[in-house]
């Protein structure tokens, strides 16, 4: 099975709440509570991962899907 391991990612961009309120500003609806459970289930949404990567773009912060893949058997 593969993962995305969503905890780092969300720490990489600032933490919870940092990681929301950068999402929010890329045009992407999302709670804190929404990103929570992201970290808990090791899933998100293909729609957040786009916009994480536009939130990388427009924070200059180097960004690849392959720092966050988990791939569990």
């Amino acid at each position: 099975m593969i993962l995305v391991n969503a905890k780092k990612l969300v720490s990489d961009f600032g933490g919870l709440s940092a990681a929301t309120y950068g999402l929010q500003d890329v045009g992407h609806t999302i709670t804190k509570n929404a990103v929570d459970k992201w970290r808990r289930r090791k899933r998100l949404p293909t729609e957040s991962l786009c916009a994480f990567a536009l939130l990388a773009k427009q924070k200059n912060q180097r960004f690849d899907l392959l720092d966050y893949i988990i791939v569990e058997e």
